[in-house]
């Protein structure tokens, strides 16, 4: 009789679990452009809810006027920014926020911008926020290549003497770069000294003006020619020429 009522028991629970309704469907607000499973969403949405972006957009237009863009609490709140922001402030970030970390020479800030390029696959969007070019000063601060003259090893010792600076050994990367440059000096005809920049060449930011210039990064990287950077300013910009350049193909597709 015990075995049988527990036969019974299972019956039954076998034959509610079969008649149970679907679960009820959540009506809290998503974010659509993530599909319709946003747990199986690989790639991030080229426009995302503005006002996540815009929270961004504030945390860096805050800390930039406190002149504590690169400190320790703005690069927490850009580590929470970046992972849900869309591919338009992405793309708005990557130069704006490169430019700061070398007018600054924080490599923190460069590891920021870096991130935010890598988010980014919509053509176009690249195209407005010039990210090839960061692209190109993030792999030549970071690729190691065989130097084979003088040219090669002086720029290789920069290129260490930055991953001193970025591992919080500023006295050892100041004397690896001082080498790095003598070697250019002396063993590389073709040196030069960077184009005219605003980053102060006392600063730890030259030494990666120097790194960039002799790995042959484009010179938009270190603001070859440019005044010093309203990082802001140039997010909000960079932004707007995004949802332009997306303004005609979201509306062709609706």
């Amino acid at each position: 009789m015990w075995k049988l009522s527990i036969a019974c028991a299972a019956a039954l629970a076998a034959s509610a679990c079969a008649h149970a309704p679907p679960p009820a469907y959540d009506p809290a607000p998503r974010d659509w452009s993530l599909g319709l499973d946003e747990a199986r969403s690989a790639g991030t949405p080229p426009v995302g809810p503005l006002d996540s972006d815009a929270s961004g957009y504030q945390i860096v237009k805050l800390r930039e006027a406190q002149n504590a863009l690169s400190s320790p609490i703005a690069l927490q709140e850009l580590d929470q920014v970046l992972p849900s922001a869309s591919q338009v402030l992405s793309s708005s970030l990557a130069l704006p926020l490169f430019q700061a970390g070398v007018f600054r020479g924080s490599p923190d800030l460069i590891d920021r911008a870096c991130v935010a390029a890598r988010r980014v696959s919509h053509a176009a969007l690249r195209a407005t926020g010039n990210l090839d070019a960061v692209v190109a000063g993030c792999a030549a601060l970071a690729t190691t290549r065989p130097s084979n003259d003088g040219c090669g090893e002086g720029a290789a010792r920069l290129r260490d003497a930055y991953a001193l600076l970025a591992s919080g050994k500023p006295a050892d990367a100041n004397k690896l770069a001082g080498e790095g440059v003598r070697v250019l000096r002396d063993r590389c005809p073709k040196a030069s000294a960077p184009q005219r920049t605003p980053v102060d060449p006392t600063s730890r930011g030259f030494l990666i003006v120097w790194a960039l210039h002799a790995s042959e990064a484009p010179p938009v990287t270190f603001l070859a020619g440019e005044a010093s950077p309203h990082t802001a300013e140039a997010v909000n910009d960079a932004f707007l020429r995004g949802v332009r350049a997306l303004r005609g193909p979201l509306s062709a597709s609706r």
